[in-house]
């Protein structure tokens, strides 16, 4: 076998980038540094140039390319980026005399689980100076994209490459062959499920899972708050990919945040949140009142869905009176009033029942300071320079309750201006009607305004109602989306909602013109207030389109 030098690969590959202006246009040859993971040579043989007489096509040569995916475990139907990087190449003599001469693009050959080939898009214009004999240049990189239908490993090999320079009308083509697997990525389908969203240190989490690969090992593990990972027993997924099990939450485990987490050795991580309880805490408002007096009970870190038996606790730990039953809600939130009872307690307390009885270990008190509804400030036969003080006090309770979630659209319908065809596309102008959102509702709860649209059909003119092909919701797109507080109302609001990033309008997948985060919840935040939602709207009409009047619906959304 024959092996040319390095300057021979590159000086063939550069050289119709070089000599007068006509002939810069073509392939670069690329210097040969080491190969690395990703990396693979790739011959280049059967160059063809549509005009031999601007350009001929160069002999054949080697060149490296590096091949890089945007994920190494995607989910089946999510896109991945692949992007192509050529080495280095280098300007023979007389050079390369101007910039910008020629854009590069080529086919990725796919294998695996998959066949066939993927077109890449053209890289920029390059060189992005000129370069004298012996100086380098980067051909720049370019991508394409692909979607997996069906699980499994899929390779991408470098295939044919191709330069052109749209300048002289000149295309340089060359096959490839000899190249190794350059990227891969694995397609799953992937899921789990977890039996409980909140859990104690001490439990057992059940799981589930669907759509993992015939034979691969998937390893449970639990993560705290704190961070810390205990991982439990690996089990190899059967065919049909169907997988449970069980893990067991560490006595020790922090509270707050956490997760199960499900790695499987080619379907990759996948997490489910799930919340640790700590202990039980209780909370008295007032803390302090006579008999009769009313006081809120609040509390977290309670089962979920529990019942809790809350009373009066003497200055012995002793029950006091007959006990209220309060129920805990889905997060283990407490909430509920609680009636001072005639005789004398020192606290507040609560207990869970469990299997009938109330529990010895998750329960909770508050102080609370008892008076009665009479006191003395000085005692009959005082001496008349006496200065007694006494207090008792009076519980003052007010009932707030929730408003709405409302919104309300400014009057009338989104407007485009009347297009004239003459063979352009034309993108009108256009506005979505200021929506108007406001959150009374005096919770912690965050909400979302989305948008979708129907498609424009053809409703009026000549060919009205005929079944015409209507213009795509997708011609419709949203940006420069605004959403800030009113002037008009009642300042300032808890809440700083965030305007959308915009984008294509569809009729099935919605944008995001607004949201609002979920307040604290513990404490707990109130969110809420009221808030001017707009945006900008651009009709791309089609330069060939039936002459008429075109009708679409934008559905606005609030969550």
């Amino acid at each position: 076998m024959r092996h040319r030098s390095t300057s021979s690969r590159r000086s063939r590959r550069a050289a119709v980038l070089s000599g007068t202006l006509a002939a810069a246009v073509a392939t670069v040859a690329a210097l040969a540094p080491a190969a690395s993971a990703g990396t693979t040579t790739v011959n280049y043989t059967a160059c063809t140039s549509n005009n031999p007489a601007l350009a001929a096509p160069p002999p054949d040569y080697s060149s490296q390319v590096t091949l890089t995916t945007s994920a190494s475990t995607v989910s089946v139907g999510s896109p991945v980026t692949i992007t192509w990087h050529y080495s280095l190449s280098t300007a023979p003599s007389p050079g390369i005399p101007i910039a910008n001469a020629a854009t590069a693009k080529a086919k990725i050959v796919l294998g695996g689980a998959g066949s066939g080939t993927i077109d890449t898009g053209s890289s920029p214009a390059f060189p992005s100076a000129p370069v004298p004999t012996g100086g380098t240049f980067q051909i720049p990189d370019f991508t394409a994209t692909f979607t997996p239908t069906a699980t499994g490993t899929y390779t991408f090999t470098p295939g044919d490459n191709e330069q052109d320079v749209a300048q002289f009308g000149v295309v340089i083509q060359c096959t490839a062959s000899g190249a190794g697997v350059a990227a891969s990525i694995t397609a799953t389908n992937a899921s789990a499920s977890v039996s409980d969203k909140v859990v104690r240190p001490g439990a057992t989490e059940n799981f589930t899972g669907a759509g993992w690969i015939a034979g691969e090992t998937v390893t449970p593990s639990f993560k705290d708050s704190a961070g810390t990972v205990t991982t439990g027993t690996a089990l190899t997924v059967p065919a049909g990919g169907a997988i449970s099990g069980s893990i067991g939450v560490p006595a020790a485990a922090a509270s707050g945040a956490g997760q199960v987490i499900l790695t499987g050795s080619t379907s990759g991580a996948i997490p489910k949140d799930v919340t640790v309880l700590g202990q039980p805490t209780i909370g008295a408002s007032p803390n302090s009142g006579g008999p009769g007096t009313v006081v809120g009970i609040s509390g977290h870190d309670w089962d979920p869905n529990a019942t809790v038996a809350v009373s009066g606790v003497d200055a012995t730990g002793n029950p006091v009176g007959a006990p209220v039953m309060l129920q805990s809600d889905a997060n283990g939130a407490l909430s509920g009033s609680y009636t001072v009872p005639g005789s004398a307690i020192a606290a507040i307390g609560g207990a869970e029942i469990v299997n009938g009885a109330p529990s010895t270990t998750l329960r909770a008190s508050t102080a609370f300071t008892f008076a009665n509804n009479s006191c003395t400030a000085d005692a009959a036969g005082a001496a008349v320079s006496a200065k007694g003080t006494c207090s008792i006090p009076q519980g003052a309770n007010v009932a707030v309750n929730g408003g709405p979630l409302q919104m309300a659209e400014n009057a009338g319908a989104v407007s485009f201006p009347d297009v004239t065809l003459n063979g352009t596309v034309h993108n009108q102008p256009g506005a979505l009607q200021q929506v108007d959102v406001q959150d009374f509702r005096g919770t912690t709860n965050g909400w979302v305004l989305n948008a979708t649209m129907s498609d424009l059909a053809l409703t009026g003119g000549p060919y009205g109602g005929q079944g015409g092909a209507p213009i795509p919701a997708g011609n419709v797109s949203a940006s420069g989306l605004s959403c800030a507080g009113n002037p008009a109302g009642t300042q300032p609001y808890p809440s700083t909602p965030t305007a959308g990033s915009g984008g294509a309008l569809d009729p099935n997948t919605a944008i995001t013109l607004c949201s609002q985060a979920a307040g604290g919840t513990n404490p707990p935040t109130v969110t809420g207030g009221d808030f001017l939602v707009g945006a900008a709207l651009t009709l791309k009409v089609p330069a060939y389109v039936l002459q008429g009047t075109y009708t679409g619906t934008v559905t606005i959304s609030l969550q």
